[in-house]
């Protein structure tokens, strides 16, 4: 922790406090428990208050990283020289927590700014999420270089985090120390090999104001005078298809989601070898939805197949049957605090435009189709299967 309250009550920042032979470590207070600190001052982490052993408070965890100190530090001082109202660890007693960094913007409005370098469950970060918005304050998690998608293969740990703008598609914003730099990862998509594409954006601290993250995180626009680079991560030439030897190894597979997907597909009548091409397009795996593609795209023909489905498909009837399989555990999904509607929209309208591209669908106004003949029901003339 950055921050703490001395003998008489002030609250002091870390760097500021004197550390002197003969010092009593009870000068320094711990804000949300009371309890005595001790101020750490040497040459590998900047300085830094900590409690003393055994304590049990909840609310200023221990063991922080250096860069999770340097980060709060980072912001901390860009944002004082550019005279915004900010306060650092500051304790909301109505929350009985503390944001890394609480700002006020110029329209008044409150924010508190995480930046999140260890895991955190997708329960609490919901959880601490929506604490903040009921008290009436904004909340702009920055991640740490520990949930870059550069070299991961997706993940809910990273997931969680991602939001959704028009113009940025999903994204996420990391804080690098070591640079010291904020990295937007945007128009995140998933390769072959289910690795991260994206573009990236870097912007120097030092040229970061509020203005920009407010943009960023209000708007969902990257800020001008910026530096922007491309980055793609797995296959540079991914196979458009799942090849037909790893389309027959489907059928060892043990799990419970592809052993009820091989049952339904048999109770069906129908041949794994003979679905539609298009079901096995890859990447079989999306950004939202954690079920293979192959078989998410198969349960949902299924469901436009039925003689009780209504005359046209819109985007309010496609998001209403993935949630739905969501609550039956027909179709796992991945958990995010606000990018959920769009990030799983967006693999559900490329199949539809699939649909449309393969003559199956017709588009017959923004975000609405119209059948006009079944996929599942036997082979047409144009349609290739995967034996074709």
């Amino acid at each position: 922790m950055l921050i703490a309250s001395n003998a008489n009550g002030e609250l002091i920042q870390a760097c500021q406090a004197t550390k002197e032979k003969g010092k009593k470590s009870d000068d320094y207070y711990c804000p949300a428990c009371k309890g005595k600190l001790v101020l750490k001052k040497g040459n590998i982490m900047i300085a830094h208050f900590a409690h003393l052993q055994h304590s049990d408070c909840s609310v200023f965890s221990e063991g922080e990283t250096l860069p999770h100190l340097k980060g709060k530090q980072l912001l901390l001082e860009q944002f004082q020289s550019e005279g915004v109202a900010v306060t650092l660890e500051c304790w909301l007693p109505e929350l009985q927590q503390r944001p890394d960094l609480l700002l006020v913007l110029e329209d008044g409005t409150k924010v508190a700014i995480e930046y999140q370098c260890s895991p955190i469950a997708p329960a609490d970060l919901l959880g601490r999420t929506r604490g903040y918005q009921r008290c009436g304050y904004e909340v702009w998690w920055i991640c740490g270089r520990n949930y870059q998608p550069g070299s991961a293969r997706m993940t809910q740990s990273v997931y969680q985090f991602l939001k959704h703008s028009v113009s940025l598609g999903s994204w996420i914003g990391i804080l690098d120390t070591e640079s010291e730099q904020l990295v937007v990862y945007h128009h995140l998509k998933l390769s072959s090999d289910e690795r991260f594409c994206f573009d990236r954006t870097e912007i120097r601290v030092m040229d970061l104001q509020s203005t920009s993250l407010e943009s960023l995180y209000r708007k969902g626009c990257l800020p001008d005078n910026t530096k922007s680079g491309t980055a793609v991560q797995g296959k540079t030439a991914p196979r458009k298809h799942m090849q037909a030897k790893d389309i027959n190894l489907l059928r060892y597979r043990t799990d419970k989601e592809h052993r009820q997907f091989l049952l339904t597909v048999y109770l069906d009548r129908k041949d794994l070898y003979h679905l539609p091409l298009f079901l096995f397009e890859l990447p079989c795996r999306t950004l939202g939805i954690r079920t293979p593609a192959y078989i998410w795209r198969y349960y949902l023909l299924s469901e436009l197949n039925r003689p009780e489905k209504a005359e046209s498909v819109t985007k309010k009837y496609l998001l209403a049957w993935l949630s739905k399989s969501a609550r039956t555990n027909l179709v796992r999904t991945r958990v995010s605090v606000e990018s959920d509607k769009e990030t799983l929209w967006g693999p559900l309208l490329q199949f539809m435009m699939r649909l449309v591209e393969e003559g199956y669908a017709a588009a017959i106004g923004k975000e609405e189709w119209v059948l006009l003949s079944a996929p599942l029901e036997g082979k047409t003339a144009h349609q290739k299967s995967c034996l074709s």
